[in-house]
């Protein structure tokens, strides 16, 4: 059996980033940058109006208030013609080209306009007041974003910007989600005696959704060799492969089995983690396998802390697993195993610092106590213990960051 950390580092070892593809700028969210942008103007691309206001020499209101003779009006997306000499304005729009001959603007609150033809500027401005100097954000040819950048809104609107209608990605990888168990029936029927719904497949689906990946459901195979091979075989079509159930050992767990026989290469079989001890790690031809737990909330815990990463590499990223911090601890709890212990929690940011609260769970079938957190506490082997006020080390799921999980006041 081996550590949580060692089979982190033998499942990254084993992962390569996926190719990459040219799609469409707005298929490219959630995804990372497989090249560097550069940019194919100036930013802005002229000296522009920051306010509404007018355009004028600045040298004008060395006493204030003064006149001036109002020679033009200037609108967003028009580029003026005219020049502003000693004595004139333009009335000019935000966003607007500045004319010749201006070097600042004065905003329209601190102006008055007896007619079209005349204003008077009230307070004294300095060259460049109000105006957004050409190329003072980019310059035409710099690189602005680098390779491995997260595609977001925010760096699709910098894409736009710099004329990307296409970009480089890294690929979405194919994950096949297969479910195993005869006692397991469709979330549409009713169970009966001895079965229950399939729980896994839902879960597993939404958790590949989340990393960007491509999910692939498999359906359920009975606990039959040879349609689990079968489906296994099937499987293999895809980059990644999720098992879940069958890697236990029981009469009737044939994964590991399977996977012998088709020449998978196996590199763990347990991990010390609790809940999900019987993780299997295996690999055919570039197709990474792996095989959880049977138990609802041990199958989306091992994706958490040991699937997840290798997705994240597989897409191009850097940072691979959920972020860590450390949270003080309201509530009391107790942790006897001598595993690496992942409880549902609560945690929340409060005044500066993060809180967190185990949630009451009857074990890894418990789905209801997982919905109700947002947060594993990490609980070392050789702790037994944990007090209100101690500080612990908290993985915060996507759930922290959509408000989930709260239930009171902490």
């Amino acid at each position: 059996m081996i550590s949580v950390a060692r089979a982190i580092e033998i499942v990254l070892s084993h992962v390569r980033v996926a190719p990459a593809e040219c799609i469409p700028l707005l298929q490219a969210m959630h995804r990372v940058l497989a090249e560097n942008i550069f940019s194919d103007i100036d930013m802005p691309p002229f000296d522009k109006a920051s306010m509404d206001g007018y355009a004028f020499r600045s040298a004008a209101t060395a006493s204030v208030p003064v006149n001036l003779r109002v020679v033009g009006t200037i609108a967003a997306g028009v580029f003026p013609r005219f020049e502003i000499g000693s004595g004139q304005a333009a009335k000019i729009m935000t966003g607007a080209p500045l004319p010749a001959g201006a070097d600042c603007v004065q905003m329209v609150e601190k102006t008055e306009s007896e007619s079209a033809e005349q204003v008077q500027i009230l307070e004294a401005v300095v060259p460049g007041q109000h105006v957004a100097k050409q190329g003072e954000v980019l310059r035409a040819d710099t690189c602005v974003l680098k390779a491995g950048s997260y595609v977001s809104p925010q760096t699709l609107a910098l894409l736009a910007t710099v004329g990307h209608e296409e970009v480089s990605t890294y690929k979405r990888p194919r994950v096949g989600i297969l479910v195993t168990g005869d006692e397991l029936v469709d979330v549409s029927e009713n169970p009966g005696p001895g079965q229950i719904r399939n729980s896994n497949a839902a879960a597993l689906f939404a958790q590949v959704r989340e990393t960007g990946a491509q999910a692939i459901p498999l359906g359920i195979a009975s606990d039959d060799l040879q349609e689990l091979a079968s489906k296994i075989r099937e499987g293999l079509a895809n980059d990644m492969l999720l098992v879940t159930g069958g890697v236990s050992m029981g009469e009737f767990d044939f994964v590991e089995q399977v996977l012998t026989e088709i020449g998978a290469e196996i590199f763990f079989k347990k991990v010390n983690i609790k809940p999900g001890k019987p993780a299997v790690f295996a690999k055919v031809g570039e197709t990474l396998i792996f095989g959880l737990p049977g138990n609802p909330v041990s199958a989306s815990t091992v994706f958490e802390v040991i699937a997840r990463p290798a997705l994240r590499k597989m897409m191009g990223f850097t940072q691979f697993g959920n972020v860590k911090v450390e949270a003080k601890l309201t509530e009391a709890f107790k942790s006897k195993t001598r595993r690496e212990n992942y409880l549902p929690g609560q945690a929340a940011w409060r005044d500066g610092t993060f809180l967190v609260r185990p949630v009451v769970s009857k074990g890894s079938a418990d789905v209801r106590a997982h919905a109700l957190s947002n947060c594993y506490l990490l609980a070392p082997p050789e702790t037994d213990n944990f007090e209100p006020g101690l500080q612990i080390e908290v993985m915060l799921r996507s759930d922290f960051w959509c408000g989930n999980g709260f239930e009171g006041e902490f």
